[in-house]
């Protein structure tokens, strides 16, 4: 029997491959469903435009992202003035409706945050999570790709996207978005695809007290205003991690918080900086 290739399968191939899930993985899968070679082939060519897996990364390029360039001339982007690290403001970067229909997202699936450290105080992070990427809707995948094309660097090349809720008194605790090399996290969370680069983080709504991210080591707290995305470089050019990255989601003072992560990272499957992403800067 043949397997017809409609939207479902799409978007299951879709889904698991921005969630970060290897190809030859997702390729087992498809073939569990009683797709033939073909199939599947068409399937990956679509999510992949027929590109071989690129797995060598340069650095110094994500210096000088697509972002990085455009803040010279967009005038709501604006590079926060450090010399420790890379770190931009984008004000009014979503629409308000967008942000609306995204919280509505959030809270339809709701999980208490964790941490890449499993043995961690869990009061680091009392938060809560959606794994809004996983869900396959339209939206969220639209909102995929204006990110990637926002930074410069191909989806592919990002963890899946992330949805949180702060409610009252809820707060991460100073912390890093990169994997401390050495440590057993480093070993788990890199092996397939690399360090985490750039963090890209969305505010979803006006905070009535608190909740800003506080920059310690580079005496900046940006507060939340919906619809301001957040950038930052967790790198320095020779690729080591950046200690002056540290931050901390700071207590929801009145109110409640909501906010959209994406990591990118150091490998992913076809061209990191896609030329398309450059040709209109």
């Amino acid at each position: 029997m043949t397997i017809s290739i409609d939207d479902e399968l799409m978007t299951f191939t879709w889904v698991r491959l921005r969630a970060g899930i290897e190809p030859f993985e997702v390729r087992r899968l498809l073939r569990l469903k009683g797709l033939t070679e073909p199939q599947i082939r068409a399937l990956m060519q679509e999510a992949y435009d027929g590109r071989r897996p690129v797995s060598d990364v340069h650095h110094p390029a994500l210096v000088r992202a697509a972002i990085t360039l455009r803040e010279q001339t967009h005038p709501d982007i604006h590079r926060v003035p450090v010399g420790k690290a890379q770190l931009y403001v984008w004000n009014n970067f979503l629409r308000p409706e967008i942000c609306d229909s995204v919280v509505d997202l959030i809270d339809q699936q709701l999980r208490a945050s964790t941490t890449a450290d499993t043995f961690g105080d869990p009061k680091i992070r009392t938060s809560r999570t959606s794994d809004i990427g996983m869900l396959g809707h339209d939206l969220i995948m639209q909102l995929d790709e204006l990110m990637a094309e926002a930074i410069g660097i191909h989806w592919s090349y990002s963890d899946i996207t992330q949805g949180q809720r702060y409610d009252l008194d809820q707060e991460y605790r100073a912390h890093y978005d990169y994997f401390v090399p050495g440590s057993h996290e480093h070993q788990v969370y890199c092996q397939l695809l690399g360090q985490r680069t750039w963090t890209f983080m969305i505010y979803l709504n006006d905070v009535e007290e608190g909740g800003g991210t506080r920059f310690r080591r580079l005496e900046r707290t940006i507060l939340p205003e919906k619809g301001k995305a957040v950038l930052w470089n967790n790198l320095n050019p020779d690729g080591s991690v950046n200690p002056y990255t540290i931050h901390h989601g700071m207590k929801v003072r009145k109110g409640r918080k909501y906010v959209i992560t994406k990591w990118f990272r150091e490998r992913g499957w076809g061209e990191m900086f896609p030329s398309e992403y450059y040709t209109n800067l």
